[in-house]
């Protein structure tokens, strides 16, 4: 399953620039049934993001629409159908072609809206279903991204719905030079899409032809920036393509198996230790520690994505280095991200620093009264430990890289992390190297 899922990412991500943590955690977020919101200027490629992930799914509907304060309930949710209040008295709407029957939705400037629409979201986005006239529709909404440059004002309300978005992230413009020069060069703005082999043909006659979307916007069908070696291999990868795309069949029933995903007791313990730290973050240039509120809903839902990510890299149970990208979940505002990646990376690698701690004040008590033993079965193994502690750091560093969702900053900060831990087992290693310097002290 996770060759799959590697493959599928590898092509989603083919010819876009610098948004992989982005299209990764929003087919985690798919895949869970819950929500992400972009966060970032105008021109960042943040739609791309949404359309990209409609072509994960075989026989998927999309929907987008950009919000305005003059928007309303009609041009998202679909017009009053005049013809059933004329024929029955009936209130539906005609909601055909509109986010109701949409299975991945982008909602730009998500603030913008009216509240009429916010309310009818809150209900859309946590139990998927939309009340259309005296009955309820049962959505088959996959994903919802919103998207704003904006954090949503204080005192207006917008709290709620804010604590809907499971999974937030900043996203920002090209860093690295080479693709930031990759992407000026690239004169071709036609779009890709992951399509069923039988309509390769018909698809690449279709590059520029465009629609007529709820909006009344005319808009390219091929609407995903590709290099021009991705145009060359389109045509040649489309059919494995379409091999990896996600069908409805099999979305049904991987939602199902994922319930039953366990979770281990290190993982929980991990999760408690975040939530207390959680109570006085340090952010950088703040005066004061933050409390980080993070309601229950929320850290259900955060579970429910563990347990996803499990499923995804084919695992039977939430492992420690399934916590890895969880600090997009718990931020309230852009500058406390990095400061709770922090926490999370420090609650991943607690037991061992435990251990250290534990191992480091036995030791100084063992030199202060020369307890060495000739042989390490009469005593502590100081040197054994040290070696089985380094082993276990190797390893778990080796499991969070190798994480699908884990981002080349991430891996940046776990290195920088251990850094300082190998320095402490360097220095460790040294002092019992002065206790058995010491020698042996026949009256202990």
């Amino acid at each position: 399953m996770i060759e799959r899922f590697k493959l599928l990412l590898q092509e989603m991500n083919r010819g876009i620039y610098e948004k992989e943590t982005e299209i990764s955690l929003s087919l985690l977020a798919a895949l869970a049934g819950e929500s992400i919101i972009l966060l970032g200027p105008p021109g960042v490629a943040k739609s791309m993001v949404a359309r990209q992930l409609k072509t994960a799914f075989r026989e998927a509907q999309s929907f987008e629409y950009l919000m305005s304060r003059f928007s309303t309930p009609d041009e998202i949710f679909g017009p009053v159908s005049i013809q059933k209040l004329k024929t029955s008295d009936t209130y539906e709407r005609a909601v055909e072609g509109y986010l109701p029957t949409a299975d991945v939705v982008f909602l730009d400037e998500i603030w913008k809206a009216g509240p009429a629409i916010q309310n009818t979201l809150l209900t859309m986005i946590n139990e998927k279903i939309f009340r259309n006239g005296n009955r309820e529709m049962h959505l088959p909404l996959k994903l919802l991204v919103a998207a704003s440059n904006e954090l949503p004002a204080k005192g207006e309300g917008l709290e709620a719905l804010w604590d809907r978005f499971v999974i937030r992230i900043e996203s920002r413009p090209i860093k690295l030079e080479k693709n930031f020069r990759a992407m000026l060069l690239d004169s071709n703005e036609s779009h890709t899409d992951l399509i069923d082999s039988t309509d390769e043909a018909n698809a690449m006659s279709k590059k520029s032809s465009v629609k007529q979307t709820p909006m009344g916007v005319e808009t390219s069908e091929r609407d995903l920036f590709i290099s021009e070696n991705t145009k060359k291999k389109s045509v040649r990868s489309v059919k494995s393509v379409c091999d990896i795309r996600i069908s409805p069949e099999e979305y049904a029933g991987w939602t199902e198996r994922i319930d039953k995903i366990g979770v281990k007791i290190e993982v929980l313990d991990a999760i408690s230790a975040i939530r207390k730290s959680l109570r006085a973050v340090n952010v950088d240039e703040a005066a004061e520690r933050r409390n980080i509120y993070v309601s229950d809903r929320r850290w259900k839902n955060i579970v429910r994505l563990l347990r996803t990510s499990a499923f995804m890299q084919d695992r039977e149970e939430v492992d420690i280095c399934d916590l890895l990208p969880i600090y997009h979940c718990l931020w309230q505002e852009p500058e406390e991200r990095d400061a709770i990646r922090n926490i999370v990376i420090r609650a991943l690698f607690s037991p061992f620093a435990d251990k250290l701690v534990e191992m480091k004040n036995a030791l100084a008590e063992d030199i202060k009264y020369h307890r060495v033993r000739r042989n390490p079965e009469d005593g502590r193994d100081y040197e054994g430990e040290i070696e089985t502690l380094s082993d276990g750091l190797t390893s778990l560093e080796k499991q969070l890289g190798e994480n699908l969702f884990a981002s080349a900053d991430d891996k940046a900060e776990i290195s920088a992390y251990l850094r300082d831990f190998y320095k402490e087992l360097a220095f460790t290693r040294q002092d019992t190297m002065k206790l058995y310097e010491a020698g042996y002290d026949e009256t202990l």
